[in-house]
């Protein structure tokens, strides 16, 4: 079965009909075929549309009333909330919005949550990293570093270096929330400029979350460890020095505002109209 929309030619099996409608009907609220407010048609006249059963129009609706995007009262129809009270950090409802709807607020605001994140995952590592865990820091780091023009490995790499800072912070919260509004590249930016710039952000802000680690708890900004020889012994419960950062690379601090750009395209030209 062929179902039109984002990729005409793409097929879509019945056990991801479901999924299918609730994107394109997530779609078409956000091009405001729907505003907020409105009811939408029977579902009668939506299942013949989508051209799927009532049964799978339910479940699409259901799903959507989860993500606090619908409200379905029994025998009074289904309406469209505000999108204030939609539930953002959705995997699906973000997902849609930053790949369709030009919201570059919506992507400013991301971007100011992310570093704030990565900021006090950073501070906590500063306080709490094992030394193990400060080499696989380090490691990933330097694999991002060795991919910055091969978006792939990179996209992996900086993927490792946000778990390995999370573990080591222990807030598995932080980076569930992270990895929810990180939209991967994996080397699918339309626009090569776009992606390189996006990458070396990436990598400047993985620089300065290690600073953060390297330079310690409660070390002034701008200030790293001196790592000892090779030949030096660490003493019991000393604390083991970070590889050195390269120069340039400043410990991030809360109060600081270090954004990264979280959409592929950048700015978006305006959505076609896309049906089931």
């Amino acid at each position: 079965m062929y179902v039109e929309g984002w990729n005409v030619h793409r097929v879509i099996r019945p056990a991801r009909l479901a999924n299918a409608v609730v994107e394109r009907l997530l779609l078409r609220i956000l091009e405001g075929e729907f505003p907020p407010g409105t009811d939408l048609p029977p579902e009668a006249a939506l299942a013949a549309e989508f051209a799927v059963s009532r049964t799978i129009l339910r479940e699409a609706l259901k799903a959507l009333e989860e993500k606090r995007v619908l409200r379905i009262r029994h025998g009074r129809g289904t309406t469209v909330r505000p999108k204030a009270e939609w539930n953002l950090l959705d995997p699906l409802v973000l997902s849609v919005q930053l790949e369709y709807e030009s919201s570059p607020e919506l992507v400013a605001e991301l971007g100011e949550v992310r570093t704030a994140l990565l900021t006090l995952m950073a501070e906590l590592a500063a306080r709490r990293i094992h030394p193990p865990q400060r080499e696989q820091l380090a490691a990933a780091l330097e694999r991002m570093r060795a991919a910055a023009e091969d978006p792939g490995p990179f996209h992996d790499a900086a993927m490792a270096f946000t778990r390995t800072l999370a573990e080591a912070a222990g807030n598995e919260v932080a980076r569930c929330v992270i990895e929810t509004i990180d939209v991967p590249y994996g080397g699918q930016e339309d626009n090569p400029a776009k992606l390189a710039e996006t990458m070396k952000l990436r990598l400047l802000l993985a620089e300065a979350a290690h600073a953060t680690v390297a330079a310690g708890p409660g070390a002034p900004a701008g200030s790293l460890p001196v790592p000892a020889p090779a030949s030096a012994s660490t003493a019991p419960g000393q604390q083991v020095p970070a590889p050195a950062t390269p120069p340039g690379a400043q410990p991030l601090r809360q109060g600081q505002v270090a954004t990264v750009p979280l959409n592929r395209h950048g700015v978006r030209t305006p959505m076609q109209s896309a049906r089931v």
